[in-house]
């Protein structure tokens, strides 16, 4: 099973934002490559002239789309303002793998990078080149999510990797249905991760395919069960909480007490979620 496109740290994270009515058309050079421009509200495209503008047109698109039903569901939505004119996000598409690779000297299970610096929000460029429909399904929504959870919450704030990785894979395409099916076959057979585990869990040193697919998993699968079962205002004074500097155990308790007072009641509620729930069956 592909899960989810070849680990997400290897993925292109794309950071992306809020719909726009006109688009502005130009040339732009990189590494010596002449681009065609499409320019959004919050963000910029530069792709080979090779690729057709329809596509561009449809990143744009597309990501305004997802960034409104993100921010809405983080309670993001109030602060929705930023990365305007200069602080715009550059997205540099090349026509295909090779250019990418012999441009940008990317390893070849790359789909794409990103050049950003935390603290000065104008350094944003993310580089990779066209690809299949999962760029705009999955890709696409997973990295937006990444960006508008962390200058959200905070690039400084501690939160768990697994709550990190379980909303960028919320909002991707078809992703809580396969990790509801891996998770009630893991939970039926006594294989989910105690929750201590979850939370301590540093995926990116994992070797083994399968354990990083449970960790995904099993991600998305605590937080779909968190806003299917509580809701998407509840889930935003979480991560609000968050964004005050609360412990993610103390953010939790604030925000869902008595219904989850700690995150062995968090598991346990989850747990009996799998267990007694049809969905997708």
């Amino acid at each position: 099973m592909r899960w989810p496109s070849k680990i997400s740290h290897n993925r292109i994270n794309l950071f992306l934002l809020s719909l726009i009515v006109v688009f502005s058309f130009s040339t732009f050079s990189y590494g010596g490559k002449s681009f065609k421009q499409q320019s959004g509200k919050h963000f910029i495209v530069y792709f080979d002239d090779t690729i057709d503008d329809a596509w561009a047109h449809d990143v744009l698109n597309q990501a305004e789309k997802y960034y409104d039903t993100i921010a809405e569901t983080i309670g993001y939505a109030r602060y929705q303002n930023f990365w305007t004119w200069d602080e715009r996000v550059k997205i540099v598409v090349y026509a295909n793998q090779k250019d990418f690779m012999d441009q940008t000297h990317q390893p070849s299970w790359s789909t794409g990078f990103v050049v950003r610096d935390y603290k000065l929000f104008s350094s944003r460029v993310i580089i990779s080149y066209l690809q299949e429909q999962d760029f705009l399904t999955n890709v696409l929504p997973h990295e937006i999510s990444h960006l508008i959870l962390r200058d959200f919450i905070g690039f400084d704030q501690k939160i768990p990797l697994w709550f990190d990785e379980g909303i960028a894979q919320f909002f991707e395409n078809g992703r809580r249905e396969e990790a509801y099916k891996v998770m009630k076959l893991l939970v039926k057979n006594d294989k989910a991760l105690p929750i201590i585990d979850l939370f301590n869990k540093d995926i990116h040193a994992e070797k083994e395919d399968w354990k990083v697919l449970q960790f995904y998993a099993q991600s998305v699968s605590v937080v779909d069960f968190l806003i299917s079962k509580y809701g998407s205002e509840s889930f935003g004074e979480l991560c609000r909480s968050l964004k005050d500097g609360d412990e993610f155990e103390d953010a939790l308790k604030k925000t869902y007490n008595p219904s989850l007072d700690s995150a062995q009641t968090l598991e346990q509620k989850w747990l009996n979620f799998i267990r007694n729930s049809s969905k997708n069956d």
